[in-house]
């Protein structure tokens, strides 16, 4: 039986309070108590907001127990980010049970932790890089909740090539995960540089220049050296020969160990699952 054209497809939309927050917070004059107001305004997504600013992931020493409270300690920034995040994982809630979605789901918060830790050395703003982490494969997340058995089949069957993997995607569902995620970025009105890493975080970097797209790059790759693939590597990579590809102020500051990076992502993810 042949393939729906994408375009017929009816994706679900974006969580409609994670979306009124993301345009409310592209406004300059944003405020913390509209921002408080609307994430009051769902009684279930801001229970999720208040449970990840108490998570790993931020280190207060009192509990925070009000939106407005969050929305001053965290930052609009940082309540971008934890807004997201709640917006993506409850936009897979019902896939996440699959093997293949949730290591989709792993994956991408994995490479924006990555990404959130490696963003000074490399002089990234670290909340764009945490953002930009976390969307780059929102295309695989768009193809599973499309096709979540059959895609999460289609990732557990692949092999290591990632071009192997495009080809597979595209004769399933007419267009490859980094399409996908730029359609979707341009349909959810997400800022223009969430379209450009998801649709070219698999395309080859340009010598001589490290930017967002090129931190995205080497994170999702450091990402499955922690464990944390969407697609189990045929020959697992060597942190070492990833970290050559960052620039070198980032390679020696901090002493970066690849057992350090797993703990400290392991127990951010687990904090908020």
């Amino acid at each position: 039986m042949a393939q729906k054209p994408w375009a017929l497809i009816n994706l679900p939309p974006f969580p409609a309070v994670a979306a009124r927050i993301l345009q409310l917070l592209s406004k300059e004059d944003a405020g913390m108590k509209e921002l408080a107001a609307l994430i009051r305004s769902d009684v279930a997504f801001s229970s999720e907001v208040l449970t990840m600013a108490n998570s790993a992931l931020f280190t207060f020493r009192t509990e925070i127990t009000g939106i407005l409270q969050a929305t001053v300690l965290l930052g609009l920034q940082r309540v971008k980010a934890v807004a997201l995040t709640v917006g993506m994982r409850s936009y897979l809630i019902d896939s996440l049970k699959i093997p293949g979605v949730l290591a989709c789901w792993r994956h991408s918060l994995a490479c924006a932790l990555v990404c959130e830790e490696l963003a000074g050395p490399c002089l990234i703003e670290r909340d764009a890089a945490y953002l930009a982490g976390l969307m780059h494969d929102i295309g695989r997340l768009a193809l599973t909740v499309v096709e979540p058995l059959r895609y999460s089949n289609l990732l557990l069957a692949a092999e290591e090539d990632t071009m192997d993997i495009l080809d597979e995607e595209r004769k399933l569902f007419g267009m490859d995960h980094c399409q996908a995620g730029c359609w979707l970025a341009e349909q959810w009105k997400l800022p223009q540089h969430f379209a450009e890493v998801a649709a070219h975080h698999h395309s080859r970097p340009i010598a001589d220049k490290f930017d967002l797209l090129a931190l995205v790059q080497v994170a999702c790759r450091l990402a499955d050296c922690v464990g944390f693939w969407a697609v189990r590597p045929a020959r697992p990579l060597k942190f070492r020969d990833v970290l050559r590809d960052l620039p070198l102020a980032a390679r020696t500051n901090g002493g970066l160990s690849q057992e350090d990076l797993t703990l400290k992502v392991a127990m951010k993810i687990n904090s908020i699952e």
